[in-house]
């Protein structure tokens, strides 16, 4: 059996405004009232405070008459009252603490200093594209910004204040962000002034996620601007990376440009693509995405939900934990987010300050038991296996995903499983898991006669006998779309 080492990180991100707002506490404040203990942290590798930056009126003063978020708004909230529209975290008035949050840089790198001796990182946000129409940053650097030639202003640009006609912040596809103003990219000044930001803020985290990464990128920006825009992410990593050898560049990134990000020195990007194929449930495209080359795999972040996406429950309702179970088998790293973990169905608009309390006890307990098992997988080498489920008719089971886990510690003195079988069809699936000679000798080293398998979906314990399994397998009947993700 060929097993490859699972390269795996967690990353759990937090809507910081609103959970500040909450809970009526500053960053100074995660340091103490067991926040660190909690599960869902203990199990995080990285940590993503979204909207920790200096906040825009403008943006707040766009939202509060923006009929279309409005809608959104009150989907959200529908006791929606002003003060709980706060603006976008995505229009960055300023690259500096929110005060709703930290009162000082120096709160924010003690709390990542911590974060650090607990074996964590934290990573802030990066809006490359864009900052506020009010940003202070356009009156330190006015011709930073893309202009509109003439004297007229169309929906996608504005006025500003010191007489000149800017463009908003966009992509090829849409309308611009009205909160927002568009860095002009061919313009060489804009790097070095991004690499200035950077430097600031490498000195409070660990990395940074990057909104809209692919936007500067050369085909993209004269696709949205007709504009040659200069060379930008190869320019600024390696320049990041001379002060700083080990910050991590994550990138949201859609329209098939994640390879070319990883290869201009991204960690980690975006995996929409397999987040579309679970949604279209479609086996054969989900089953084809995982045998991409482990390469790409091993930079590729998974998710069910993020704050862009609706929420994972209202997509997959409670089969959310199938295919949440899925992701903890893949390579790369896996994104959860923050009531994502509670079952909450209603998606919060980014420019809101309050959320409906939502709470499902199965999702709560679900995800207790995955973040127990992650933590505990801490402790152990792990390797990956593809197998196969044997059908008991002719059956055809070739797209339904199956995977071995097999844990050991460092001194190979003790050795745990985990099996994951997926079932990808639209239909109820009926076959048998063979366990191969070398996991056999594992488990017959321990003197076991029976196998005691805790299902982390159901939390429902199954038992076979030893000699039952050797010559038969293990039985498997899964309806639609429904997993078991066993531990021995």
């Amino acid at each position: 059996m060929r097993y490859n080492p699972l390269k795996q990180f967690y990353m759990y991100e937090i809507n910081t405004r609103v959970f500040c707002k909450t809970n009526f506490w500053k960053i100074k404040d995660f340091l103490t009232n067991g926040f660190l203990e909690a599960p869902e942290i203990q199990a995080a590798d990285f940590l993503w405070l979204m909207g920790v930056w200096k906040p825009s009126q403008a943006s707040i003063d766009i939202s509060l008459t923006h009929e279309g978020l409005r809608k959104d708004f009150l989907n959200a909230l529908p006791d929606l009252k002003k003060e709980d529209i706060i603006g976008s975290p995505y229009a960055v008035y300023d690259y500096e603490p929110n005060s709703l949050i930290a009162n000082n840089f120096e709160e924010i790198a003690e709390f990542r200093e911590k974060l650090n001796t607990e074996g964590k990182k934290l990573i802030l946000d990066f809006v490359p594209n864009h900052v506020s129409v009010d940003t202070v940053l356009l009156k330190e650097y006015p011709n930073a910004f893309l202009k509109k030639e003439g004297n007229s202003v169309c929906q996608n640009s504005f006025l500003h204040k010191n007489g000149t006609i800017y463009f908003h912040g966009r992509d090829p596809y849409f309308d611009g962000w009205t909160d927002t103003v568009q860095w002009d990219f061919s313009n060489p000044d804009v790097l070095e002034i991004h690499i200035e930001i950077l430097r600031k803020i490498a000195k409070v985290c660990d990395g940074v996620r990057c909104d809209m990464a692919m936007l500067p990128m050369e085909t993209v920006f004269y696709k949205t601007h007709g504009k040659h825009a200069r060379p930008y992410w190869n320019k600024l990593i390696p320049n990041i990376r001379s002060k700083n050898k080990d910050f991590v560049f994550i990138a949201e990134v859609y329209w098939g440009m994640e390879y070319d990000l990883q290869q201009l020195g991204f960690q980690f990007t975006y995996d929409k693509e397999l987040y579309d194929r679970l949604k279209q449930r479609d086996a054969r495209q989900i089953k084809g995405h995982l045998q991409a080359e482990l390469s790409y795999q091993e930079k590729s972040l998974r998710f069910i939900e993020n704050h862009d996406e609706d929420r994972a429950y209202h997509i997959f309702q409670v089969n959310s934990k199938n295919f949440f179970s899925l992701l903890t088998f893949l390579p790369g790293m896996i994104l959860y987010y923050e009531s994502q973990v509670t079952g909450a169905e209603k998606k919060l608009p980014v420019q809101l300050g309050r959320k409906s309390e939502e709470y499902k006890e199965d999702i709560d307990l679900f995800y207790k038991r995955c973040f127990e098992r992650i933590i505990e997988r801490k402790n152990y080498n792990l390797k990956l296996w593809q197998s196969e489920l044997r059908p008991y008719s002719h059956d055809n089971l070739s797209d339904v995903i199956v995977y071995v886990l097999l844990e050991t510690n460092s001194n190979q003195e003790h050795c745990s499983l985990e099996l994951l079988i997926f079932n990808t069809l639209p239909r109820e699936i009926v076959g048998c898991f063979t366990l191969t000679g070398d996991i056999l000798e594992n488990i017959i080293q321990k003197d076991k006669q029976k196998l005691k398998f805790l299902d982390l979906v159901n939390d429902r314990h199954y038992t076979y006998r030893l000699e039952d399994v050797s010559k038969h397998g293990i039985y498997i009947k899964l309806e639609a779309f429904q997993s078991h993700w066993f531990v021995l």
